[in-house]
């Protein structure tokens, strides 16, 4: 057996696939979830989930090997600092968000008796909730770990093997670096593609514009329906990064502005030439 004891605080989408994908290995004796909606504590305790549940971080999550923090980035560090009181000195701490410099550099600020590792499993989609949950979510997806100087070796071994038992690629990079990367593959698609909803909806006068979409604009505009309170955090959390890949972006379509105002055909061409070929070869 790999763990005897996991607990995983905030059985959202991530955190309610992680425990069940944890169950579904075998691997685990335990796994203890901690989530304050009542309702769906209940649901995860009853379609087997988590083996054993609580409301708010207690006693239940003593005895963990390692506990993950899977709730919204800005509350990351607070709930790690509840769980500093019930856990044994030396527990292995994690998180799953999509922001790691700021979480990471509040850490080594943190409490002592815990070693955190900063983690964030790439895996999702645009629901929400422990409804949701799915044990194959994490099969051959990356999870980008970001250890800095001062991170615990155990620690981010027993990190590492936690998400390699749900079937993850574990990768390594530094949280400013990570950060840099999400902010283009991961925020900034979010930002516009609430923003290009906001657009769409508000064009259309007393028509419902969405009526005569194709799928292209629901492909696009697919992530719009994930939790504006989550990406919010996200957000504000990697300001400075986003801001840098909204403005790139912001460039990139002031000069495809441009070129239709001009009328130059060849010029727009050129434009999308150079865009569709880069999308050629990322392979996809």
């Amino acid at each position: 057996m790999t763990f005897e004891k996991v607990s995983v605080v905030g059985l959202g989408l991530i955190g309610g696939s992680l425990a069940a994908a944890l169950r579904e290995s075998g691997e685990v004796g335990e796994v203890f979830g901690v989530e304050r909606d009542e309702e769906s504590l209940r649901f995860a305790l009853e379609n087997g989930i988590t083996d054993a549940g609580a409301s708010e971080i207690g006693p239940g999550i003593s005895g963990s090997e390692i506990v993950v923090v899977a709730t919204y980035v800005d509350a990351i560090a607070g709930v790690a600092e509840e769980i500093s009181g019930f856990v044994s000195p030396g527990t292995a701490v994690c998180d799953v968000g999509s922001v790691k410099a700021s979480i990471v550099r509040e850490m080594e600020k943190g409490p002592r008796n815990i070693r955190f590792v900063g983690a964030h499993p790439i895996a999702g989609k645009e629901t929400s909730g422990v409804r949701e949950s799915d044990p194959g979510l994490f099969s051959g997806k990356r999870c980008v770990v970001t250890p800095v100087e001062n991170t615990s070796p155990e620690a981010l071994s027993v990190v590492k093997a936690l998400f390699s038992l749900v079937g993850s690629e574990v990768v390594e990079m530094d949280p400013e670096s990570h950060d840099e990367v999400f902010s283009l593959v991961s925020h900034l698609p979010h930002a516009v593609a609430y923003s290009l909803v906001s657009a769409v909806a508000s064009g259309g006068g007393d028509r419902n514009l969405f009526d005569f979409s194709g799928g292209g604009l629901a492909d696009f505009t697919r992530i719009a329906g994930s939790s504006p309170e989550m990406w919010a955090g996200i957000f504000i959390e990697n300001r400075d990064a986003l801001l840098g890949a909204i403005r790139g972006f912001a460039g990139k379509l002031g000069e495809i502005e441009k070129a239709v105002a001009s009328g130059n055909v060849e010029e727009l061409a050129a434009l999308l030439r150079e865009a569709r070929d880069s999308k050629q070869n990322l392979g996809e």
